[in-house]
């Protein structure tokens, strides 16, 4: 057996095998409130994720959460989060996913450190940013001048000039949660109007830090002299503005690459009958809000508490959601 063998083999002896009911994929608003609810509900479940938060954490304030009558933000919404798992009991295991499938109608959960089986499946891992796919992003990125999640951005932000890529609400609420501690922010954007929400609109206006560029195509990324230089094109020219860092948010989409085809297939087809179930940003597109995901967190836990009602060697199911 080569070493290569040894190291696998040695990987798979430390793996810790877990099996539960329901495993909840993903730590975000969704999988918090539906693994409360379960849990509630007498069912046995574990919650699966690197981290508890989700892209909540990137928000610079949530104002139409209600019962935050001066909104919160992402970070502090997060930890009200933690605080409220850990009183509930909430078993979580810290790892990444590395792969999901179905064999013989149990869900195969393979993890770093971890292989979970499960009878139900819960899939709640929200989105992925898009990139811009355009020459030097990709070495900005691996040398830590480009970012897409600001709370992987704030440590190296600190009196930095930045570089904000986009035009929707994302692009606004990052630049506006930087500018608290930035030097200057510019926020680029292909078109001449933004696509935020008007009042994100005007706080941009009203913030000195920040200055929007419109109609400026970016078409390729370098670094000099400790810089990051972003070139954009217009009609009728190139420009070229160099900044500390640059964070593109230009829009999300669903993070659901680690799931084996069978179950890809199930996401973009439902089953009527089936145990598995995508809650929250992960499948509601564009309507990312913490609201929406909170209820279909919620939503589901009902679905399922119905269908196991409907088993009678199940003890914890008869009991009435409230």
């Amino acid at each position: 057996m080569d070493l290569e063998s040894v190291s696998h083999l040695r990987r798979y002896l430390m793996i810790k095998k877990i099996q539960t009911y329901i495993t909840l994929v993903g730590g975000g608003p969704a999988c918090a409130t539906a693994a409360i609810q379960l849990f509630r509900s007498g069912i046995e479940i574990l919650i699966v994720t690197e981290r508890i938060g989700g892209t909540i954490r990137n928000a610079n304030l949530v104002e139409n959460l209600v019962g935050f009558p001066q909104g919160i933000s992402g970070e502090d919404f997060v930890m009200l989060m933690e605080e409220q798992l850990e009183y509930s009991k909430i078993p979580i295991v810290n790892d990444k996913v590395k792969s999901i499938s179905r064999v013989n109608e149990k869900y195969i959960i393979l993890a770093e450190e971890s292989e979970i089986i499960s009878d139900f499946l819960i899939i709640g891992t929200g989105s992925i940013p898009r990139k811009l796919d355009i020459k030097g992003e990709d070495e900005a990125f691996e040398k830590g001048k480009l970012f897409y999640e600001i709370y992987n951005a704030k440590g190296n932000s600190k009196g930095k000039e930045i570089v904000v890529i986009g035009s929707g609400d994302v692009a606004y609420d990052y630049s506006l949660n930087l500018s608290k501690i930035t030097k200057k922010i510019a926020i680029i954007q292909r078109t001449d109007k933004a696509k935020s929400l008007p009042i994100l609109q005007k706080r941009v206006e009203e913030e000195k830090k920040i200055t929007v560029i419109s109609n400026r195509i970016p078409y390729e990324i370098f670094i000099e002299n400790g810089k990051v230089v972003l070139a954009t094109k217009t009609e009728k020219e190139v420009n070229e503005i160099e900044s500390d860092l640059i964070i593109v948010a230009i829009g999300r989409e669903p993070n659901i690459e680690f799931l084996s085809d069978e179950l890809k297939k199930e996401y973009e087809e439902p089953k009527d009958e089936s145990n598995l179930y995508f809650i929250g940003d992960v499948k509601k597109g564009n309507y990312r809000q913490v609201s929406i995901a909170m209820g279909d967190g919620m939503n589901v836990v009902m679905e399922i508490v119905k269908k196991l009602s409907r088993k009678e060697d199940y003890d914890g199911a008869p009991r009435q959601v409230w």
